[in-house]
C-alpha cells in the first residue's frame, strides 16, 4: 500500500475517480446512516442503514487514538514520550488545526488531545509514524512505519468485529487509495471498545485545553477547542466528530445515566451501569440527529429496562449487525 512515493500518492487521485465518487456521494448517501447501541449490553435500540459502506472521515481517529492507547500500555513506554512530526506528513494531508511544523516534537498524550478533540490531521500522522516505527523495531522487521500503523488499525478494528472497515490510513482523509470506508454498526463497535477505557473517555470529554509544542529549543502552547458541540449536553462526554467533502457530518456520542442498584430475592444486589453511544454518518445536521437519537435510544431502553431486559430476537444485538 505504501511506496517510497506513498506521500505523494496520497494526493494525487485521478479526475475520473473524483468525479466517480461524487456521483456515488450524492446518491448513496443522501439519507443519513445511523446507530444507538448500549455499550453494556450491546442491544440496538434504534439503526438506520447501519451496515452501509461510507466515507466515516475523522472519526477514524478513534481508532488511531485506541492504536496508540494500546501500544502505550503493552509496551509499557507511556503517553509521555516525545514523538516528532515528520516532514512527510504535509504531504499526506493539510496543515492541519493546529499550527505544527516539521521537526516539532510533542507528547504522545498532547497529540492524543489534538488528534480526538481539535482533529489534526498532522497529530494523528505523528501518532501513526512514531507508533508504527517503534512496532516495526521491536518486530525486527523493515517497512514504512505508517504501512504498518494502519495495519495495526485495521487488526484493532477485525478484533471488535468491524468487518465492514477498512482504514488507509491515521487521519481519515479520502486521499488515499484504496478509499477507507466503515460502517455505522462498526464505528459503535470501535467507539464502545475506546469508551470501556477511562482514559480515553479523559481525552474527549474535555471542551477545552492547551498543548505544549517544542520547537527550535522553545515551548509553545496551544489552545485546543473540542469540536464536538455536544460535549456537557444530556450527559454526553464524548467522542469524536468527523467531517469531509465526501462523509458528510458525522459524529460519535455517548452519555451514561447513573448506575442503578436493583435487589434480588435473596437480598444480593446488582449494580448496573447504563451508557448508550450514537453514531451518526453522512448527515447534514449531525449535532442535532445524534442528540435526537440519544432521546430515542435512552427511551427505547428504559422500556427495555422495565421489561426485565427481554432478547426476544439476537438480531437486536450489535454483533448481527
Amino acid at each position: 500500500m505504501f511506496s517510497p512515493n506513498m506521500a505523494r500518492s496520497f494526493v494525487r487521485a485521478s479526475i475520473l475517480g473524483i468525479c466517480i465518487l461524487a456521483l456515488q456521494t450524492a446518491s448513496a448517501f443522501a439519507q443519513s446512516a445511523v446507530i444507538v447501541v448500549d455499550a453494556y449490553n450491546k442491544k440496538v435500540h434504534v439503526a438506520g442503514n447501519a451496515q452501509a459502506k461510507r466515507p466515516v472521515g475523522g472519526l477514524a481517529k478513534i481508532a488511531t487514538a485506541m492504536v496508540t492507547l494500546d501500544w502505550a500500555e503493552a509496551s509499557k513506554v507511556g503517553v509521555g514520550v516525545l514523538a516528532t512530526v515528520p516532514a512527510y506528513a504535509f504531504q499526506m494531508s493539510d496543515p492541519g488545526t493546529i499550527g505544527l511544523q516539521a521537526g516539532d516534537q510533542v507528547t504522545l498524550r498532547d497529540l492524543i488531545y489534538a488528534t480526538m478533540m481539535s482533529s489534526d490531521n498532522i497529530a494523528a500522522i505523528t501518532l501513526g509514524d512514531f507508533v508504527g516505527r517503534d512496532h516495526l523495531a521491536r518486530l525486527g522487521r523493515s517497512g514504512h512505519p505508517m504501512e504498518e500503523f494502519v495495519r495495526q488499525m485495521n487488526q484493532l478494528a477485525a478484533r471488535e468485529g468491524a468487518r465492514g472497515t477498512r482504514f488507509t490510513n491515521p487521519h481519515g482523509l479520502e486521499n488515499s487509495r484504496p478509499l477507507p470506508y466503515s460502517t455505522a454498526a462498526d464505528i459503535a463497535r470501535i467507539s464502545i471498545y475506546a469508551v470501556s477505557r477511562p482514559a480515553m473517555r479523559f481525552y474527549t470529554n474535555q471542551s477545552s485545553r492547551s498543548v505544549t509544542i517544542y520547537r527550535g529549543g522553545q515551548q509553545l502552547s496551544v489552545p485546543l477547542k473540542n469540536t464536538n458541540a455536544l460535549l456537557g449536553v444530556d450527559r454526553i462526554d464524548g467522542v469524536k466528530t468527523g467531517n469531509t467533502e465526501r462523509s458528510g457530518g458525522c459524529v460519535v456520542i455517548s452519555a451514561e445515566k447513573p448506575s442503578s442498584v436493583q435487589v434480588q430475592a435473596d437480598n444480593t444486589s446488582l449494580i448496573y451501569h447504563h451508557r448508550m453511544v450514537v453514531v451518526v454518518l453522512g448527515s447534514a445536521n449531525p449535532f442535532g440527529e445524534a442528540r435526537a437519537l440519544l432521546h430515542q435510544g435512552w427511551t427505547a431502553y428504559d422500556r427495555w429496562l422495565a421489561a426485565g431486559r427481554p432478547i426476544t430476537d439476537k438480531k437486536q444485538m450489535l454483533d448481527h449487525f
